[in-house]
Order: C-alpha cells, then sequence, then structure tokens
C-alpha cells in the first residue's frame, strides 16, 4: 500500500551522480542497514543496476537524452513481516529538475497490521543536497515564510491557487493579540518537501485581505491548507475536535500526506518513465548495430511493453478515481438544482457564524408559516438537508458571562480573556471601548469601575444579544 508521495523542484545544477552520491548517504547512514559502501559502488556508472545483500535490495535505471537526463532507484527492505519499497526518480531537464518519491508498504501476513505513515528520512537528506529551490512563489526549504503587511498580492495569488508552487500551501491565520495557534517553525519542518508554511502578521492583514480573495481566506487564527491551482481548501480550527495547536499541527499533516499519496504523479518523476526511455534506448542501439541477439531484443522490448501497461493501468485507475468524483459532483448539482446561497462581503468572525444564523433564521421562519403550506414544505427540506454546527456562539455568550461575572475592574485577567474571545480594548474617556474582531460596526462600552455588582453581567447580555 502506498503510504507515502510527494514530488518537489531541486538545484537544476545537479547532476545524475550528484543525486544518486545522496542516495547512498540515505542508505549508508541507516543503523539498519546491511550494506556498504563497496555494495554501491556501481550505482553511478551503469544505466541498469541490481544490488543485494540479506533483505535489502537496490535496482536503478537510466537514461540520458538531448532533452532529459533521468534515474529510478528503487530500494526494497524486508522488515520481519513487513516489506518497504522506496522509489526515487531524478528528472534533468534544460529549465528545470524534480525528484519523485514514493513510499509503499506491504504485509507478508495478512493479520499483520500496517504501521502508521510518516515521512521518509530520504526527503530531509534530498533537501539538505539538493534543496533551496523556487516552487512558484516560495521556496523547498523547510522554512516558514513570513508575510510582510505589503504582501497582500502574494498572499492572495498563494490562496486563490494562482502561485505556480506544486506543492500545498498552508496558510496560519493571526489569531487574537496576533498569535498563532500552532508552531509555524515547527510544522514548516515537518511539512518540508510536502507543503509551504505561510504565516500571516496580524489581524488587519486579514482584514485586507478578505477584499482581495472575496473572503476566501482563512483568518482569526485559523489554519488553512490551500491546494494549487485553485483546488479549494480545507480549514482547521481549536474546539472542533481540536484541543491544542498540537492536534492541528498533526491532524494537517496527516492531510497533506494522504493528499499527495492520492494526487498523481508527475510523469516524468515516475519509475515507468525511466524504464520506458531506457528500454527504447536500448532498443534503438540494437537496432543501430544490427544485433542479432533476438532473445536479448525480445527482452528488452518486453521491458518497455511492462513500462508501458504500468503506465496504463495507472491512467485507469485516476480515470475510476475522476469518475466517481465526478459521479459525486453530478449528484450534489442535482440535489441542489443550480441552488446556492452567497454570504456576499460578510466573513465569518468566528467559526460557523454564517452557517448558524442562517440555518437559525429557518427554523424560525418555519415556526411563522402555515404547516400545510408549499413554503413550509420548502423550508422544513432546507433545514433537513443543512448540518447544524457545533455551536459557537453559545460558547462565545457563556464566556463573556463568566468573564464579566462581578466585574468591578478591568484588570489583566480580564483584558488577557477578553482578548482571546476576540476583542480589542482601548481606553476612551471614563469608559473603555471594546471592539470585536477590528470591526468598528460591533463596539461596546464598558465603565473604568463597576459600581453595580450586576452591571458585568448586563454588558455581557447586551453585547451577547447583539453580537451572538
Amino acid at each position: 500500500m502506498l503510504s507515502f508521495a510527494t514530488e518537489l523542484s531541486v538545484d537544476s545544477s545537479r547532476e545524475i551522480a550528484d543525486f544518486l552520491r545522496t542516495i547512498e548517504t540515505w542508505i549508508l547512514g541507516s543503523p539498519h542497514t546491511q550494506l556498504a559502501a563497496g555494495d554501491l559502488a556501481g550505482l553511478i556508472n551503469t544505466a541498469e543496476s541490481h544490488v543485494q545483500r540479506g533483505t535489502e535490495t537496490i535496482d536503478t535505471v537510466s537514461f540520458a537524452a538531448t532533452e532529459e537526463q533521468a534515474v529510478g532507484v528503487r530500494y526494497t527492505k524486508n522488515d520481519h513481516d513487513l516489506q518497504w519499497t522506496t522509489t526515487a526518480v531524478f528528472s534533468k531537464r534544460p529549465l528545470d529538475s524534480w525528484v519523485g518519491i514514493k513510499v509503499s508498504c506491504e504485509s507478508n501476513h495478512p493479520a499483520f497490521r500496517l504501521p502508521v505513515a510518516k515521512k521518509p528520512v530520504l526527503v530531509r537528506t534530498l533537501l539538505e543536497a539538493m534543496g533551496g529551490i523556487p516552487d512558484g512563489l516560495l521556496c523547498v526549504d523547510g522554512r516558514a515564510r513570513r508575510l510582510k503587511n505589503t504582501d497582500i498580492d502574494i498572499a492572495a495569488r498563494l490562496i486563490t491557487g494562482k502561485s505556480d508552487c506544486r506543492l500545498p500551501v498552508v496558510y496560519v491565520s493571526a489569531g487574537f493579540q496576533d498569535r498563532h495557534v500552532v508552531d509555524s517553525d515547527r510544522l514548516a519542518l515537518d511539512l518540508a518537501g510536502m507543503a509551504h508554511v505561510v504565516v500571516e502578521p496580524n489581524r488587519p492583514f486579514s482584514l485586507r485581505l478578505k477584499i482581495a480573495v472575496d473572503s476566501e481566506n482563512v483568518y482569526g487564527g485559523t489554519v488553512g491548507i490551500y491546494w494549487p491551482e485553485d483546488g479549494g481548501r480545507r480549514s482547521f480550527f481549536l474546539g472542533r475536535g481540536y484541543e491544542s495547536g498540537d492536534e492541528i499541527a498533526r491532524a494537517i499533516f496527516d492531510e497533506v500526506r494522504t493528499a499527495l499519496t492520492n494526487r498523481r504523479s508527475l510523469d516524468r518523476c515516475t519509475w515507468a518513465h525511466v524504464q520506458e526511455n531506457t528500454s527504447r534506448q536500448a532498443i534503438q542501439a540494437l537496432r543501430a548495430s544490427g544485433s542479432q541477439e533476438v532473445e536479448k531484443y525480445v527482452e528488452t522490448f518486453d521491458k518497455e511493453l511492462a513500462a508501458k501497461s504500468q503506465r496504463l493501468d495507472d491512467a485507469n485507475l485516476e480515470i475510476v478515481r475522476l469518475q466517481k468524483e465526478l459521479q459525486i459532483y453530478q449528484a450534489r448539482l442535482k440535489a441542489d438544482s443550480g441552488f446556492l446561497l452567497q454570504r456576499g462581503g460578510e466573513q465569518d468572525l468566528y467559526p460557523n457564524e454564517v452557517h448558524t444564523i442562517v440555518r437559525q433564521a429557518i427554523a424560525d421562519a418555519i415556526t411563522r408559516v402555515p404547516s400545510d403550506s408549499r413554503r413550509r414544505h420548502v423550508l422544513d427540506a432546507v433545514l433537513g438537508a443543512t448540518p447544524e454546527p457545533e455551536d459557537v456562539a453559545a460558547s462565545m455568550r457563556e464566556k463573556l458571562k463568566q468573564i464579566l461575572r462581578g466585574f468591578r475592574v478591568l484588570d489583566a485577567g480580564i483584558r488577557r480573556s477578553l482578548a482571546e474571545i476576540g476583542f480589542s480594548i482601548a481606553e476612551e474617556g471614563r469608559h473603555y471601548k471594546l471592539t470585536f474582531q477590528d470591526d468598528d460596526r460591533y463596539t461596546f462600552t464598558l465603565p473604568k469601575s463597576g459600581s453595580d455588582h450586576r452591571g458585568g453581567l448586563n454588558a455581557a447580555s447586551d453585547i451577547g444579544r447583539l453580537l451572538f
């Protein structure tokens, strides 16, 4: 079963020999290998090679043509009831160079449970030896890209899939007090060679970006994965299945790994591509020499045919997957009958806000129409088909009451708690001015000294009624 896959651009000045030396460094650097340097000495100088020692096997194929040079390495290791196969392909063309990596794990025992998939050490080894190269607007180097206040255009292109990146983009938005829910530097290292990590500078940047991308950006501390070529996004935030930033980071890694594993590979980064071209060159050489070695000719031809068959099988699997995906979208279109509710220029000020408001409005409208009317039937159908999200508004109201219960003085603890749920605080004469999510339409006042012990709860009720 394929457990990991990725493709990344590398330094175009590197040659096949550099790639194979990196593979050698990776294999010999493992404390679990039985291979020695002498076993790998022939990898660099031969078009095809096969090395085996104990439970480990290495196969290589390569070709060199005017328009492309490429080499594929397949390393197989048996570990008790598991067989691990790592395939790495290096393709160099005049304008760029790419590496594709795939790792699969098969069990020799039907009852044996496959281990949790991880990123192979080979990715880090290749980045250290051959990385640091642009992938569209970003660089494949394992470092988080921290945006500046002037980078609105860059952020917009990343979010809308117009950045020419092959790897997905993990966008870490700024939360309240400009905090981020995940450790961006650690996440960038974990995702090095798999995805780019981009960090938003502050909340005002998010509000400006909202205009540039028609509210498609994540915000308020939410982390979003944006796929290349406007392939949509996936959002992660605290409070809905994730209790900590570490949980979100693990979920993001799993999401990216799964998506890359299921994505169709670049043809030039596949073993079949190298095998096919290697076989074709061998056939051309035999023909040119007038060779009568029929058996060798047939063997070489069979290799090319097998490579073509593998590529055809891969293409057929992709066609089946796309057909199923198309059926899902067609079913959705039929169910929706072209109906689509747009949110206009409003962006959620907390998770699920617009969804919750619209759903509650439909539920309220149902109570105001005759039970046997067409309007009631339509509203019932829409409400039943609209999933009920987590009631974030109720929890926000309750938190606000807890914070302002018995309010007398706006001390550091209350300030911090208000900031955590989205309020910025400014002093204005004898009052404090509270602004929710930096939106001036939602500004409230609190006295600098409360005289009534119920004043805080009353203020919380008034604010909650207007906001939540």
